[in-house]
């Protein structure tokens, strides 16, 4: 696992006192090329953004990936005990000591489909600890993310942090960390992969997540690591001045735009000066793709929409982070493969993706105003798009884009 230390920040950094080697050059990395031959400068902002990395057409990979991965979910998923048994271990007992409440709960549980409100995407809210809608488990609260928290969602979480890691170049972080007694929190960490990953690999560093949804490991974790049930947007519990990485991954989905200022704001207040703020998100449109791909997809903007959430925001969080006081902001770009002849980090890219699009199949039929058997139609189509083609057959190489966007709070 690699740290690489910014290089506009060498004056500010004492090398012996952070976790920040070398990273490797992009173009020596087997999956991996640099598009462009110099990092790309904007005259009319203090962002540095460097070029596109993504991975080589070639299908080659790594045998040993699949069974890696399988071993390290292995062990995520053994760990996150809380996700069916954190409602007795953390919330259960309010509903084990009140026959009323558990009927109530089980009753919503089995129903199929959770009760709608306050616009589309909006479940409920009552004084049930999870709602259930079409089959799924969602958290219960006002939250406009989408995506729900049961142990399905959760094995795909898994799944997409080891993902993110092969895009990536197998590192989990672009920005230095103290040595000792250095301090970490996670902004919405979920099952907490990201966290516990980390935590396991820097034993002197002490790693906090904190999530909307209870469903991070209550008991089997690592000791450098803790949890706490908190929401960025209502601002958080943490003093000022308190941590030396703020780390936030994927809460593109259920940000407005107002939110994502909140949120850069809070981190900001919570990073030491000197500390870094780094984000790390998915770009929703497709680039290159067949037809039904790019239905699918824009059936997700639409849906996003329809709750005001815009998700071309994530290629601009440069600004947002300039706005809220960071210096040194830096953007990383890097192009992961949707589709079979990106190889293994394309084919899982893909099974990724079409998971999501499988989950929230109610919500882009709702927002295109088609059946859900339009949109399975649609995910279907998708498949054959971005599978291997035979001699004759136009092939689409469609890809997205992730953003890393990261910068320093001032001295």
């Amino acid at each position: 696992m690699h740290y690489p230390s910014p290089n506009n920040s060498a004056s500010t950094l004492n090398s012996n006192h952070y976790l920040s080697p070398a990273s490797p050059s992009h173009n020596s990395h087997p999956q991996y090329r640099n598009h462009h031959s110099a990092p790309i400068h904007s005259p009319s902002s203090s962002t540095h953004r460097q070029g596109s990395i993504s991975p080589p057409s070639s299908s080659n990979a790594s045998s040993n990936t699949s069974s890696t991965l399988q071993k390290a979910i292995s062990r995520r998923r053994a760990s996150s005990q809380t996700v069916e048994s954190n409602i007795s271990s953390s919330y259960g007992s309010t509903l084990a000591s009140s026959p009323d409440r558990q009927h109530a709960y089980l009753s919503t549980r089995h129903s199929g489909e959770g009760s709608m409100a306050g616009g589309f995407g909006h479940l409920e809210k009552d004084d049930h600890e999870f709602r259930w809608y079409h089959g799924r488990r969602y958290h219960n609260t006002p939250s406009l993310y989408m995506l729900p928290n049961d142990t399905e969602e959760v094995d795909r979480l898994h799944l997409q942090h080891y993902i993110y890691k092969m895009i990536m170049g197998n590192k989990n972080i672009h920005v230095p960390i103290p040595k000792d007694c250095g301090r970490v929190i996670d902004l919405g960490c979920g099952p907490a992969t990201w966290t516990m990953d980390m935590a396991t690999d820097l034993t002197s560093v002490n790693f906090h997540g904190v999530d909307i949804s209870p469903i991070y490991p209550a008991a089997i974790h690592p000791r450098n690591c803790s949890f706490s049930r908190e929401c960025i947007i209502s601002g958080l519990s943490q003093p000022s001045n308190s941590f030396d990485v703020a780390y936030q991954r994927n809460v593109a989905p259920g940000f407005t735009f107002e939110y994502w200022s909140r949120s850069i704001t809070e981190a900001f207040r919570i990073l030491k000066p000197g500390g870094y703020f780094e984000s790390v998100e998915t770009d929703v449109r497709v680039h290159d793709a067949g037809p039904m791909t790019n239905a699918c997809f824009d059936h997700m903007i639409m849906s996003m929409a329809s709750r005001n959430i815009d998700p071309s925001v994530v290629r601009s969080l440069d600004k947002l982070m300039i706005e809220a006081g960071f210096v040194d902001v830096r953007v990383v770009e890097y192009r992961v493969p949707l589709g079979e002849y990106g190889g293994k980090l394309g084919q899982l890219w893909k099974q990724n993706m079409t998971a999501i699009l499988e989950t929230v199949k109610p919500h882009l039929a709702k927002a295109g105003r088609i059946t859900d058997q339009q949109v399975e139609g649609m995910i279907r189509e998708m498949g054959r798009e971005t599978a291997r083609r035979g001699d004759g057959e136009e092939e689409f190489r469609s890809f997205q884009t992730v953003y890393v966007t990261y910068g320093r709070k001032p001295l």
